[in-house]
């Protein structure tokens, strides 16, 4: 196996290029490397690992996933509103339940 003499897109030798302010993520973190540990985040001003040696951005974190819950009655509403008719509430608490059954078996 080759080893690569040109580093990915974005990383950078620490001791060349020093991370800026406008370089971090929102919380003011970016990713280090330090060879004995791996990737880690740290405060872009200093890494706090020894032998640290590069440096490059974090990405982005992904947004929170909603609540089943509100999942599953938000398409339970929009389900309901393809039928023609309004269903008196006893026959709607059945469907729903059948709903709720369902859910939680496919989810």
């Amino acid at each position: 196996m080759t080893q690569r003499s040109e580093l990915e897109e974005n990383v950078y030798l620490l001791k060349d290029t020093q991370p800026k302010a406008e370089d971090a993520d929102s919380n003011g973190n970016v990713l280090y490397f330090c060879a004995s540990y791996g990737w880690y985040s740290g405060y872009w001003q200093k890494p706090h690992m020894q032998g640290t040696t590069h440096w490059t951005y974090l990405p982005y974190c992904p947004p929170a996933l909603e609540d089943t819950k509100v999942v599953s009655d938000r398409k339970y509403q929009e389900w309901m509103r393809t039928f023609p008719a309004e269903f008196d509430p006893a026959a709607n608490s059945l469907i729903r339940l059948g709903w709720n059954a369902a859910w939680e078996r496919a989810n």
